[in-house]
């Protein structure tokens, strides 16, 4: 059963034209909402409007596309302004796909030209101007933009049912079990959010919390209407997700918000963002009312192979990041390409050099693969659906193995970590993305191995000229050796006889080592260019 695709732009971007053309295509329907309601009322819209006032005609075609959003397989044809309303937007969002007309002032200006009176918002001076940029946000969060400026309408529908047919490809569902004391499931694939009610409800009379970074709006529409549909109360509670979320303040902040959406027990955590919202918002749902169903939806490529994964929360302290925390694994992870797409390159690259971790450290073969596909994978993580399953495989292993980390086992997940948080400690945080950070600690990591005699020279050289390659800024090249060592000795994985490193013998084949010395580090971090 398919859904529906919504095409929405401003005046003149060509929606009425392409709708029956892209439905042709798709053997569907296609429905125009504003011829719609004028074959119902037996009005032009533009009479409606002046006759019975804008806030009516509001009302007709958000009724309408509430109507709509009920039958499938339609190519719906929006007017312009549609979008602007939060309902809309949710019915959009529950029952279909948006594709966004992307036509310039200049071509709508010369569309809608012709059509004076017939569009009642556009009659002054300067309106449509106003109105292309003030909607432009509200398009942008369409799944997918097609420019509509040189095509004739049948390229534009071409070009749409192209694009569409690469999103459903992406419907490759992939479900990671994580076998930990209280098993969960990581679902990856174009549908993970959309279908959370399948997979984890909050029990009979609970209420759902979605806790999101601020700076989101489309994938938390989307988790609100996947569990208001289902008959379920959401409240959202949007959050600067920096490093002030994780202190006793944010915390105090995240346990109002709660309160104020009346969960209980009974009811689901939904935290959707980056590696911020699950450090913090996992600790607070761990700890609130002694426990409550966390569903994490990460939307940065880091947090999606890492910090969602395996269960571990904290906040900070004055004294220190990450002090105060706990063990405790989500009830569902839901990781979908769409969560993923406002990243820029920096995220993309920080994520990255964490999946390189895992291929360096435990899969050989991943890390080929990686290599193989970087530039497609660095461009759009949705091109490495395959690869983030596997990463979080892999660290669901280990994971099960050392779910409380007090094994060992779970520590050879920080390979290139011990001197990559040194750096960030010493450029100050922020200064690089963990990731990058992480990817000059690999390479001290692999020059530490080669000193050590567990990895050969040419191995070590062809990793790290890969490594070098990477678009990583150049700043950690002016830190003080010295202070990079020192901050060293306080990494986590310190104990009584020196710090622990994560070293490898071959590629996909990591073990800890205690035996690695301050001037062992500092001659790695002269070979690679600190001094």
């Amino acid at each position: 059963m398919r859904g529906n695709v919504y095409l929405c732009g401003p005046p003149g971007a060509g929606k009425t034209s392409v709708a029956p053309l892209l439905a042709a295509l798709r053997a569907g329907e296609a429905v125009d909402v504003d011829a719609l309601i004028e074959s119902e009322d037996g009005r032009p819209i533009a009479r409606i409007v002046d006759e019975d006032g804008e806030p009516a005609f509001r009302e007709r075609e958000r009724a309408t596309i509430a109507a709509l959003a009920q039958r499938t397989n339609l190519v719906v044809a929006l007017g312009a302004g549609a979008l602007e309303f939060e309902e809309n937007r949710r019915a959009v969002d529950a029952s279909g796909i948006a594709v966004f007309l992307d036509a310039s002032l200049e071509t709508c200006e010369e569309r809608t030209a012709k059509q004076n009176g017939a569009r009642p918002l556009l009659r002054r001076p300067g309106a449509l101007a106003r109105l292309h940029a003030a909607r432009r946000p509200h398009y942008l969060d369409a799944a997918i933009r097609v420019v509509a400026d040189v095509e004739q309408p049948a390229g534009v529908a071409r070009a749409i049912e192209a694009r569409l047919q690469e999103w459903d490809s992406r419907d490759d569902v992939r479900l990671v079990h994580v076998n930990t004391r209280k098993p969960y499931d990581v679902v990856i694939g174009a549908n993970a959010v959309r279908d959370l009610p399948r997979h984890v409800r909050p029990g009979e009379g609970g209420r759902i919390a979605v806790i999101a970074d601020e700076r989101l709006s489309s994938i938390v529409r989307i988790v609100e209407a996947a569990y208001q549909s289902a008959g379920f109360t959401v409240t959202t509670t949007p959050v600067r997700a920096d490093e002030a979320l994780k202190s006793l303040d944010g915390l105090e902040m995240l346990y109002r918000a709660l309160v104020e959406a009346r969960v209980d027990r009974r009811g689901l955590i939904v935290g959707v963002g980056g590696g911020t919202i699950s450090d913090a918002l996992g600790f607070a749902a761990a700890t609130f009312q002694r426990g409550v169903p966390y569903v994490a939806v990460p939307t940065t490529l880091l947090a999606a192979v890492d910090a969602a994964i395996g269960g571990k929360t904290a906040i900070n302290l004055p004294s220190g990041k990450n002090l105060v925390g706990t063990v405790t694994q989500p009830a569902h992870v839901a990781i979908a390409p769409s969560a993923l797409d406002g990243l820029d390159e920096r995220d993309r690259l920080s994520g990255y050099g964490e999946m390189l971790k895992y291929g360096l450290a435990l899969d050989a073969a991943l890390y080929r693969n990686l290599r193989e596909n970087e530039r497609a994978i660095i461009a759009d993580p949705a091109n490495a659906l395959g690869e983030i399953a596997r990463c979080v495989e892999l660290k669901a292993q280990i994971v099960a193995a050392d779910e409380e980390d007090r094994a060992g086992t779970r520590a050879v997940l920080n390979f290139g970590h011990t001197v990559g948080h040194a750096i960030e400690k010493v450029a100050g945080y922020g200064a690089l993305r963990h990731g990058e950070a992480v990817i000059v600690g690999m390479r001290a990591a692999l020059a530490i191995s080669a000193a050590c005699g567990t990895l050969d020279e040419a191995t070590r050289a062809d990793a790290d000229a890969h490594l070098a390659a990477l678009p990583v800024p150049d700043s950690w090249r002016d830190l003080d050796a010295n202070a990079i060592v020192e901050a060293t000795h306080s990494d986590k994985k310190r104990h009584a006889g020196g710090t622990q490193y994560v070293l490898i013998d071959a590629i996909g084949s990591a073990h800890l080592h205690d035996g690695v010395r301050d001037d062992d580090v500092r001659a790695a971090l002269k070979g690679i260019g600190i001094s």
